[in-house]
């Protein structure tokens, strides 16, 4: 099949990206807007604060950041822009490496819950604190909003796994074994079995192998695009399912060794009972994949660190693109019904943009979102929209 080069060469990397510039002005900045305090908290964990040169408005921002690679080390994640932005506005920052990467959603939000705590050791107490994150930052944001309503005024989680970590990987497990379905030993090992040392980076062959298949799979018998369906790839067009499919499977091979190792070895996913549809031969395809039976405690550990429970008590404004492929929109749906069904629809606000890739706001986007959630919390007023 002759291929397009622009799909050819299509892809996303899988990982968190730095936070977009919140406001285009600050490209401009001559000078720091703050100073900071450093430190450090638990095993290997560090933190920053960041205060503003200027009048403090009183005001705190608790940042969690997204998924780090397990074999990346432990730092601090780089938000300049976002900090400069608070700060040029007159909030204050804190936030935390976590003292793991990996699935940390049970270290990272221990961590981060610790900021308040140090921030008025440091400091002083604030007059209010906005949890934010992105990603699964974002889930860690949301249950510091739900676990602790008195000492949070509000939260902005930002393309985050909100639909809870169960649902998250069992979209992530079922493109895994999807796609090894479709394209057989394209990527060593299996779903839950990751060869050591697979190196999923652009340059590395599991990336390339998994490219060259899936655009080669546009050919008769059309193996992406039954591939895409049965996944339920967020893409619209050749390119975005080029870079969903690179996306979803680098996620998998990158992280499951790790969530495993947090399960103690046992199983979180389940499809036993799943009925795979959209291919050409539902039938063959339900009779050939491969299946896994879960273990009750690694079920638990995934509905602990964390299935939300909607009860809200402080305002949430959510963001979230509508292709994301790697923690997609259904997100936002599973996190509706929840918080509706707990009777606190009254303090969530969901935003979407219409737009491919996890986490790929504009400036102008993230920024309407964080300063409704301020106007919110300090009118009590609900935004519209």
């Amino acid at each position: 099949m002759r291929t397009n080069a622009s799909v050819r060469a299509s892809w996303v990397v899988f990982c968190i990206p730095t936070i977009v510039v919140i406001v285009a002005a600050l490209a401009a900045a001559q000078s720091p807007s703050f100073t900071t305090i450093t430190g450090t908290i638990g095993p290997g964990a560090q933190y920053e604060i960041a205060m503003p040169t200027g009048p403090w408005n009183g005001e705190l921002v608790v940042y969690a950041h997204g998924i780090v690679a397990p074999t990346d080390p432990v730092a601090l994640p780089d938000i300049g822009p976002l900090r400069e932005f608070l700060t040029s506005q007159g909030f204050a920052l804190i936030y935390s490496s976590f003292s793991e990467n990996g699935y940390a959603v049970k270290d990272g939000m221990q961590r981060t819950h610790q900021l308040r705590g140090i921030f008025v050791s440091k400091v002083g107490q604030p007059a209010r604190v906005y949890a934010v994150g992105h990603s699964l930052g974002a889930l860690i944001a949301l249950m510091l909003a739900e676990r602790y309503p008195g000492q949070y005024d509000g939260a902005l989680p930002a393309c985050g796994l909100i639909g809870g970590g169960t649902a998250e990987v069992k979209y992530i497990g079922d493109a895994r074994v999807l796609f090894d379905y479709f394209f057989p030993d394209v990527i060593p090992g299996t779903a839950f079995d990751i060869p050591p040392g697979i190196d999923f980076s652009p340059a590395g062959p599991t990336f390339a192998a998994v490219q060259a298949a899936l655009v080669d799979g546009f050919a008769p018998p059309f193996a992406t695009l039954q591939f895409a369906a049965t996944a339920h790839l967020q893409a619209a067009g050749a390119a975005e399912i080029v870079a969903a499919g690179l996306n979803v499977t680098g996620f998998a091979v990158t992280f499951t060794n790790n969530l495993i190792d947090l399960t103690h070895g046992h199983m979180p996913y389940d499809n036993t009972q799943t009925v795979y549809a959209g291919s050409a031969d539902d039938a063959a395809l339900n009779a050939g994949v491969a299946r896994y039976a879960s273990d009750p405690d690694a079920v638990n550990y995934l509905a602990h660190y964390y299935t939300p429970t909607g009860q809200l008590h402080v305002p949430v404004v959510t963001l979230r693109t509508s292709r994301d492929p790697v923690v997609p929109i259904f997100h936002e749906q599973l996190y509706a019904q929840i918080v509706q069904d707990a009777g606190a629809s009254q303090f969530l606000l969901q935003r979407t943009v219409d737009r491919f890739g996890h986490c790929t706001f504009t400036d102008a986007e993230t920024a309407s979102a964080f300063l409704a959630l301020v106007q919110w919390v300090h009118t009590g007023v609900k935004p519209a929209s």
